[in-house]
């Protein structure tokens, strides 16, 4: 990175880990380096600059008053445009902790509804949501009397914008993809349809009319996966679903999910997962 300082501010905790807020502004390039999933839900505003965001199997150019929301196992990654200064506020929470005063709403706030992960707030509700990010920050930091119950009443608020936003079309106004990354949206969302089929890069290649060694360094530059390793990951996160809502046998998820062999799937669920699959759907059900 150039010389020009990065301003990382703290990232501050609280209610035991179970929510997270930081600021932070960059200078030059940057990218998360390995795209990722969490247990719990993300939000993450810009306050100016660009960002490039890969999400499951899409990409988004986000600019200044866009948040982009991301529920529990979405597969997501973010990196420079050409504009490389930034600045952005990163939430983390668990649906534990807000838990509490969604049981109060008629509202299904969470989660949020499956591919609108990009909003893109007008002026207007800019500063309103601006407003209680920076009142969040303020409580986790000072940390005085009640602030759980502070930022957890300013999350729940933040959610009704987010689902007002959404619910009036609010995330209409993305930017047009360059062609390349078009392309890429395009396979990346082949592959999350198509995982259980047998897939080559030379396949695909040759299905979109692209030559295997460009959609190799491509697919990678734009998603952060290199294109075997991007179907590995969503075979084991339809794995993971299935392993969490459904009662059937590991074996047959295995078969489904496009592994020949059973060994290979254990191996690789671990890979990704840490763990085996049975543990993994024992954890989940303990949860």
């Amino acid at each position: 990175q150039g010389g020009m300082p990065d301003m990382l501010h703290p990232k501050y905790f609280i209610a035991e880990h179970s929510f997270s807020i930081q600021y932070m502004q960059r200078k030059g390039f940057t990218e998360m380096n390995a795209p990722h999933v969490h247990e719990g839900y993300e939000l993450y505003y810009l306050l100016s600059g660009e960002r490039t965001y890969f999400i499951n199997q899409s990409v988004y150019t986000a600019e200044k008053g866009t948040m982009i929301i991301i529920n529990p196992h979405d597969l997501h990654r973010t990196s420079s445009t050409e504009v490389q200064e930034f600045e952005r506020i990163l939430i983390n929470f668990s649906h534990d902790f807000i838990e509490p005063l969604l049981k109060c709403s008629h509202y299904r706030l969470l989660p949020f509804p499956e591919n609108q992960n990009f909003i893109a707030f007008s002026l207007r509700e800019q500063a309103a949501v601006e407003h209680m990010l920076m009142e969040m920050k303020k409580e986790c930091k000072l940390k005085k009397e009640g602030h759980e119950d502070v930022v957890r009443a300013l999350l729940f608020q933040l959610l009704f914008s987010i689902y007002r936003s959404l619910a009036g079309g609010g995330r209409n106004q993305t930017r047009p993809l360059h062609p390349m990354d078009e392309k890429i949206s395009e396979i990346a969302s082949y592959i999350n349809c198509s995982f259980q089929e047998t897939m080559t890069l030379d396949g695909l290649a040759g299905q979109f009319y692209i030559s295997p060694s460009y959609l190799s360094r491509v697919f990678k530059k734009v998603t952060g996966f290199h294109l075997q390793e991007y179907i590995r990951h969503i075979r084991i996160r339809e794995a993971k679903k299935r392993l969490r809502d459904t009662d059937e046998k590991i074996l047959d998820i295995a078969a489904d999910t496009g592994f020949k062999h059973i060994s290979h799937f254990n191996k690789v669920f671990k890979e990704i997962v840490g763990i085996p699959p049975l543990q993994y759907r024992k954890k989940s059900r303990d949860i």
